[in-house]
């Protein structure tokens, strides 16, 4: 996802925040300075990753909870995870933009947007492939 307006610090702080929701599971998979932004503050591709699977923000694997095969988790972070951590960067820096999938989420708009990443004969929503729910912690 690419982050607009934002400093190093704000996005630390975010990730800060989501581990303290997350027992310090979630990490930086890529972490690319872009440059200056036009609004002011730099520009960002990041990509969220979990430290284990199994732990708290793990998405599941689509073709486990589709067809019963594949990996049961996967080392990319969950739906939930990016919420939160877009939550935490708009509350730190509500001049903060994210292009993440071709949509653009601010403060205002397009956090917490749920889709279908199954098929049309097997759906399954963003919201439903980790175990926030169980845990507590969605």
């Amino acid at each position: 996802m690419l982050i607009r307006n934002v400093s190093r610090e704000d996005l630390e702080r975010a990730l800060d925040a989501v581990n303290a929701k997350y027992d310090g599971n979630v990490a930086w998979n890529n972490f690319t300075r872009e440059g200056r932004s036009r609004g002011g503050g730099d520009t960002y591709r990041v990509t969220l990753k979990v430290k284990s699977s199994r732990g708290p923000g793990g998405k599941k694997g689509i073709s486990r909870i589709i067809w019963g095969t594949g990996p049961e988790y996967t080392a990319h972070a969950c739906w939930h995870v990016f919420g939160n951590f877009f939550a935490a960067l708009f509350g730190i820096n509500p001049n903060a933009t994210v292009i993440s999938q071709g949509r653009t989420i601010n403060k205002d708009v397009g956090n917490w947007v749920d889709s279908n990443i199954g098929s049309s004969a097997n759906p399954v929503m963003f919201s439903d492939a980790c175990d926030c729910y169980e845990r507590g912690i969605a």
